[in-house]
């Protein structure tokens, strides 16, 4: 009798054995888990500048009266086009500081209203080379799936790599560096966790002085230029 017990009891444990392995067999697999939130991001696309240029003169009292012989009556800079680039790192998945900056461009200042322009066939007071660095702080929703928004605030520092030429009236063409801040908003459209698209848009607060000297004198011309550029690019976004 207990040789039979026994062989009841062993049959019994391998049944329940054998059960819980196919159970374990049927349950579904863990869920892979979720991909790393990004580093870094780089945006690299083309990149629109548009000025809302206008000028006071300052120093010399020369800019708008020049020497009782001409008048001016302001400054204009004609759209810029270059290539952007940007690289921001998240701090957190939502917050990232980024550097934004372009190839530098020549901007070619135009004195408006120029009286003598028929005379000189020209209103150029001269083009320089120059380009604004940004550092901005970033808040992105990543939320939204593939539709990324972003809003950023920052410094913008006004570069002058070289006068390139001068123009009517003005010897010693220069433009001040200086400081500013500036707004951003975009959005990223990702294709793929890794590569998308971008929109952006940024208004710079950024103004510098234009001097030089009337031309064949030491006569100077100085002037305080108010850019306030409105910047738009778009592009390729790559996130690692």
């Amino acid at each position: 009798m207990m040789p039979a017990i026994r062989f009841c009891a062993v049959a019994m444990f391998a049944a329940l054995a054998v059960s819980r392995v196919e159970a374990a067999d049927l349950a579904p697999p863990a869920p892979p888990p979720p991909p790393p939130s990004p580093s870094f991001y780089l945006h690299v696309g083309a990149l629109g500048a548009f000025m809302e240029t206008n000028a006071q003169s300052t120093g010399g009292g020369y800019f708008n009266n020049v020497a009782g012989i001409a008048s001016i009556s302001n400054i204009d800079i004609r759209p810029n086009y270059t290539v952007a680039l940007e690289l921001g790192y998240f701090v957190t998945p939502n917050i990232a500081i980024a550097l934004s900056a372009g190839i530098p461009p020549v901007a070619h200042l135009k004195a408006t209203g120029f009286s003598l322009t028929n005379a000189f066939g020209t209103n150029l007071l001269g083009s320089m080379r120059w380009g604004p660095a940004m550092a901005l702080l970033q808040y992105h929703v990543t939320q939204l799936g593939p539709f990324q928004p972003y809003a950023g605030i920052g410094a913008v520092y006004l570069l002058n790599f070289g006068n390139i030429a001068d123009g009517i009236l003005v010897n010693n063409f220069g433009v001040d560096q200086s400081w500013g801040f500036v707004l951003q908003g975009g959005a990223d459209f990702m294709l793929t966790p890794n590569l998308g698209v971008f929109a952006d848009v940024k208004k710079l607060f950024l103004s510098t002085n234009a001097q030089g000297t009337v031309l064949g004198t030491a006569i100077p011309i100085r002037t305080h230029v108010a850019l306030d550029p409105w910047v738009v690019s778009t592009g390729v976004t790559l996130k690692f």
